[in-house]
């Protein structure tokens, strides 16, 4: 471009352009280069079908909504904002995740209801079923700056197609950033580009910048036009406004996380759309825990209880409130008794109580927390069931019946045993003599879904694999590979948890990377997560579910 126009000395040509074609534009097609997305990349991103009569493209942000361009489902797109809210005209269609529209890969949904914003041309559409194993795109907290980098992806015409099969990537430098919206310019936004995803990558992870609404179409196939700017309508100051409207495909529980970093202890949760809250500072609200070396959660109707072991091997109790406040760390060592060397401990909700393991000086323990938060002491499981040489982890989980599930890695095996509700013991089972696929272990997390345990291992070398334990017959399913899903970079710490019977899982990496994986009731996974906000580098992660 000779020159950059302001947003509203190029509207009156959008507009008369935008008249006359019917349709409106945004977010890019490698309209000039070529290159198409990779198979299975961007796969948040949406094609969006208008009655048969126009073509749009859209973002996955949670299960169930898309967000988009108003001018896609208005009568008149020039009219963006005076869109109503409610069912499309029209009916509209969504193809999401599919790179190369030929093929049958990623998820269709009928849209069925809009929400318009009133101030800049964007809509949210929700889809008539939850969408499983895609990736979504995260609105971010960080406007755009001038002279930033970006990207983007989009089902639109190109330099020589006019109705492309495959997904184009793009590259676009933010121009004047204004109150609602940002400039852009760079690749060509073209015909049914309209309401693509505008982006930034943070750390190899993309975020939600603003959505593509209107351009000079310069480079496009029919244009004449030179000029290649185009405007976006900004989505990081309406995260609010986003979370508002999307509430009504929530449910009531929530997902919580505990990060432990070189900078401390942080939480977050997860709501059931795929929404995350900020990661907030735990020693901050909940008092310091001096040289805390391990953590570890579970939850009881909403009533988040946190633990904490101090380099000294005392260990700490806290509690996040379900109305959001925390009752501080207090020293509990006494109540449960004190066991030296204590370095790991594991929780999990048995209903009204707890039921916590402990694993100090190579030895395992077992304690449980009544309805009325009394303690009971110490109980010596090693000494019921047998050493396990050079334990170094454990895990807990609970399944319907009231049998406690313990996991210990040992020797770079695991191994299992139950604790039943009338309160005997089975055996320790050896996990590693099953086909699990991986020579040595050195990470296992439990997770109760009803009457199965769900589990994760992982191994040194980065192998990570996922099976489930019927506890009705006490038979295991075979270990599936979720080095395609999670990567296999070796990983420092795993958890998971049970979330109203989906088995939800998260590992560490060696190089400092929090990656969470779903898997619901019905067998589906969701896309693997990289989580971020946390500050610091992360060595640790706890996992529980909660009910609001």
């Amino acid at each position: 471009m000779s020159h950059r126009p302001a947003r509203s000395a190029w509207g009156a040509a959008l507009l008369t352009l935008v008249v006359a074609t019917g349709t409106l534009i945004s977010s890019p097609a490698q309209a000039l280069d070529g290159a198409t997305a990779a198979d299975g990349s961007y796969n948040f991103t949406a094609k969006i079908d208008v009655g048969g009569v126009r073509a749009c493209s859209g973002t996955l942000i949670n299960n169930q909504w898309m967000i988009s361009a108003a001018s896609c489902f208005a009568d008149d797109p020039t009219q963006a904002t005076s869109l109503p809210a409610g069912a499309p005209k029209l009916k509209s269609t969504a193809v999401i995740g599919r790179t190369d529209l030929t093929k049958a890969t990623g998820e269709v949904r009928q849209i069925t209801q809009l929400i318009p914003r009133q101030d800049r041309d964007l809509v949210l559409a929700k889809l008539d079923a939850p969408v499983y194993g895609l990736s979504f795109l995260h609105p971010s907290l960080a406007a755009p700056v001038q002279g930033e980098a970006l990207k983007g992806a989009g089902y639109g015409r190109t330099k020589d197609t006019w109705v492309p099969d495959v997904l184009h990537s793009a590259a676009f430098t933010a121009e004047a950033v204004e109150a609602t919206s940002v400039n852009i310019d760079g690749t060509p936004v073209c015909k049914g580009d309209t309401g693509a995803p505008v982006f930034r990558e943070v750390d190899g992870r993309p975020e939600l910048a603003a959505i593509a609404t209107n351009s000079w179409q310069g480079g496009c196939l029919g244009s004449d036009e030179t000029r290649t700017g185009a405007v976006a309508s900004r989505v990081d100051d309406i995260r609010a406004w986003i979370s508002e409207n999307t509430a009504s495909t929530l449910n009531n529980w929530n997902l919580q996380m505990l990060t432990r970093t070189s900078t401390g202890l942080y939480h977050a949760m997860r709501n059931s759309n795929g929404d995350w809250t900020g990661f907030g500072d735990v020693q901050k609200v909940a008092g310091t825990v001096e040289d805390l070396a391990y953590a570890a959660d579970a939850a009881i109707k909403g009533k988040n209880y946190v633990f904490a072991v101090g380099g000294n091997g005392r260990l700490y109790e806290a509690n996040r409130r379900p109305t959001g406040g925390w009752e501080a760390f207090r020293d509990i060592t006494d109540e449960v008794g004190s066991k030296p060397g204590l370095t790991r401990v594991a929780v999990t909700s048995t209903g009204s109580g707890l039921a916590l393991i402990g694993l100090a000086s190579g030895r395992v323990y077992h304690a449980t927390q009544d309805a009325d938060e009394k303690w009971s002491k110490w109980g010596d499981v090693s000494a019921k069931l047998g050493l396990l040489g050079n334990a170094t982890q454990v895990t807990t989980a609970q399944t319907s019946g009231g049998d406690t599930q313990v996991g210990v890695v040992a020797d770079k095996k695991a191994y299992h045993a139950t604790r039943h509700s009338d309160g005997t013991w089975s055996a320790w089972g050896h996990i590693s003599n099953l086909p699990t696929g991986l020579d040595s272990i050195n990470g296992m997390a439990f997770a109760g879904t009803g009457s199965n345990l769900q589990i994760i291992v992982t191994s040194p070398t980065g192998g990570k694999k996922h099976a489930i334990r019927s506890d009705a017959t006490g038979s295991w399913s075979a270990f599936g590979d979720l080095g395609s899903r999670l990567g296999n970079e070796p990983t420092v710490s795993v958890d998971a948890t049970g979330v109203t019977r989906e088995f939800q899982a998260a590992v560490v990496t060696a190089d400092g990377k929090v990656k969470h994986i779903l898997r619901h009731d019905n067998g589906k996974w969701d896309a693997t997560e990289q989580v971020a906000g946390y500050p610091g580098t992360p060595t640790a992660v706890a996992l529980t579910g909660s009910a609001d």
